[in-house]
């Protein structure tokens, strides 16, 4: 094994900090909930993006020198863009009845759900985690919606394995706090992901938590009691994936931090994967040393360490944050 260069301790800036004081996403979103406020801090707004929302304000009131009425955003963490008619009932409902009466396709494939008061998010929050989905991985510094060639194809097995890899590697990246049931559920169990199925049945007998755990000895698994991949103060920035097969670039694999391409053999069994790292449209206007990139190819990367491999990508990426790149 090659020793890696030490690297230059990054100096953590307010965001960080606050997601390191958080008790694990907990606060100052917990407390704040409870009040009869409209709003929430910026504090809170900053750690609440992690459970999936975001506040905002009617914008045709500012110009109006009117006071700002408040409400709140929600965006689903759906691999792959698959979406249940339970589910979609159910957000349909959802927004007729808590928010502005529509809901919102997103460019990572899934929903947003506007207009919600914050007297009314424990319910819909509630709701969504009951039937199977999540809000979590929506938004914030961690891995976000995976996305999937959009393509119905059911008769070529790439096109089958692509999807069940979305699947698998959302639930291997996925932030482990038991936050997100204790404000929303009351600490009872969610209801298991609608895609955890599909996850089980491709990784044929192996176990994508024992996976996410799996310490290969270099550094990649931290020591912390919460989150064994993301360790207090999650990831610098949204991290994004997209799996997609040859010749269809739906997705614009090349503008995510990690894209895979799935080969299969002459019989249509999975080989492994091509990959690209790297890629991101992000950039801060007058800042000159953040920038948006297309990703590069790596290789290919067989089926057996791909898991690994994507563990490593987003390790990765806290290298990056310590060189300063890539903007907020």
């Amino acid at each position: 094994m090659v020793a890696q260069p030490p690297v230059k301790p990054q100096k953590l800036d307010k965001i960080n900090l606050l997601k390191q004081n958080s008790e694990a996403l907990r606060e100052p979103v917990r407390s704040q909930m409870q009040t009869e406020e409209i709003s929430i801090s910026h504090d809170a707004y900053q750690i609440l993006k992690f459970h999936g929302s975001y506040m905002q304000d009617d914008r045709s009131l500012r110009k109006k020198g009117k006071e700002k009425a408040y409400s709140f955003m929600l965006r689903l963490k759906m691999p792959a863009g698959v979406c249940s008619p339970e589910l979609y009932t159910l957000l349909d409902d959802l927004s007729r009845e808590y928010g502005h009466g529509h809901l919102r396709l997103t460019t990572r494939q899934t929903f947003q759900l506007h207009g919600v008061a914050k007297h009314n998010l424990k319910t819909v929050i509630k709701s969504i985690m009951q039937v199977g989905s999540s809000t979590v991985g929506g938004c914030g510094d961690v891995n976000r919606n995976i996305m999937c060639t959009p393509a119905p194809i059911v008769n070529r097995p790439e096109y089958v394995y692509a999807r069940q890899y979305t699947k698998i590697l959302a639930e291997l990246l996925r932030p482990l706090s038991s936050a997100f049931t204790e404000l929303w559920l009351d600490g009872e169990k969610a209801a298991t992901v609608e895609w955890r199925d599909d996850v089980d049945d491709a990784l044929k007998g192996a176990d994508v938590d024992q996976e996410m755990v799996k310490d290969n000895g270099r550094g990649i698994v931290l020591n912390h009691p919460v989150e064994p991949l993301y360790g207090d103060i999650y990831m610098p920035r949204k991290f994004k994936i997209g799996v997609t097969v040859p010749g269809d670039n739906s997705i614009d694999m090349y503008t995510n931090d990690i894209g895979l391409v799935a080969i299969v053999d002459s019989n249509g069994e999975l080989e492994g994967f091509n990959v690209a790292v790297g890629g991101g449209m992000g950039r801060t206007h007058g800042k000159d040393t953040t920038f948006a990139r297309a990703a590069d190819d790596m290789g290919f990367v067989p089926k057996e360490d791909i898991l690994e491999h994507c563990k490593h990508g987003a390790d990765a990426f806290l290298v990056i944050w310590c060189a300063s790149t890539l903007p907020r």
